[in-house]
């Protein structure tokens, strides 16, 4: 964490750290799903996996506080070092919460895990990750592989309308079902001029300025930084309703998450 906050003080000086201070204050605060209430009882004494993380929304005061309630909880992470978790180590060393014994820690992309097995997880959980994937159907896909017939996706996004990516338009069903169909890989670019002309910097402090956040962009493949597609909550529904997933509930929380909860019927 302090060292974070030396990079942004560097990048955009005392101005910039006080507005992402501000930022994850707000995050914090935060208010609950009103569909954890609801649903609450579906994760008691739960195994799952988590796709990315930890996460502050899944924790005891986060917007779905799963964490406490679970009993067991593993990880997927695409890389052994990362600009969110720092350095990481495959095994049993997945820590979300201090009250519970530590998951099991996956370094896999999170579009092709075959070493996890079919149907082991009462639940898989992600917090703004999705949208830093390429392929977000095939990412789904192999989600719902791992969970069990009735299982939960517990799924939030960023609302592009309150965010950095503001400026851009949010991203065609159409365009996913493309990326799908073609085998779109981790490693493409394809909206980097996008995102480079429209991205809103003053937004996003943490990615300096433009010529540190070009530099960024460029390695996209190894830090997974970009958000390659914009959603709202009707892109996030189709793209669940797509995969073929029951919505069982949807909600827009501030300052900016998009939060869809879908059951996995019998296969």
């Amino acid at each position: 964490m302090i060292r974070k906050a030396i990079q942004v003080s560097q990048a955009r000086g005392l101005s910039g750290l006080l507005r992402v201070i501000s930022s994850r204050i707000r995050g914090l605060l935060a208010r609950r799903a009103k569909s954890f209430r609801a649903y609450k009882d579906q994760f008691v004494g739960k195994s799952g996996i988590e796709i990315g993380g930890p996460s502050p929304v899944f924790s005891k005061r986060g917007v779905f506080p799963v964490y406490p309630i679970i009993d067991n909880l593993d990880n997927c992470n695409f890389c052994n070092t990362t600009v969110w978790e720092g350095n990481i180590n495959g095994g049993k060393t997945y820590l979300f919460d201090s009250t519970k014994p530590a998951g099991q820690q996956h370094i896999v992309e999170a579009t092709s895990m075959p070493g996890l097995s079919s149907k082991a997880y009462d639940f898989v959980l992600s917090s703004h990750m999705l949208e830093h994937t390429a392929n977000p159907i095939l990412a789904l896909s192999e989600w719902i592989r791992l969970l069990k017939d009735g299982g939960i996706l517990v799924l939030l996004l960023p609302n592009g309308l309150f965010t950095f990516d503001h400026r851009r338009p949010v991203t065609r069903m159409e365009h996913l079902i493309a990326d799908f169909n073609t085998g779109m890989a981790e490693d493409d670019l394809t909206h980097l001029p996008e995102i480079l002309a429209l991205h809103d910097l003053e937004r996003d402090p943490e990615a300096g300025d433009m010529k540190a956040f070009w530099s960024r962009s460029m390695h996209n493949f190894e830090n997974r930084c970009l958000h390659h597609h914009v959603f709202d909550k009707r892109l996030a529904l189709a793209l669940v309703e797509h995969v073929g997933l029951e919505i069982k509930a949807v909600e827009e929380i501030r300052p900016h998450h998009i939060l869809v909860l879908a059951r996995k019927n019998n296969r």
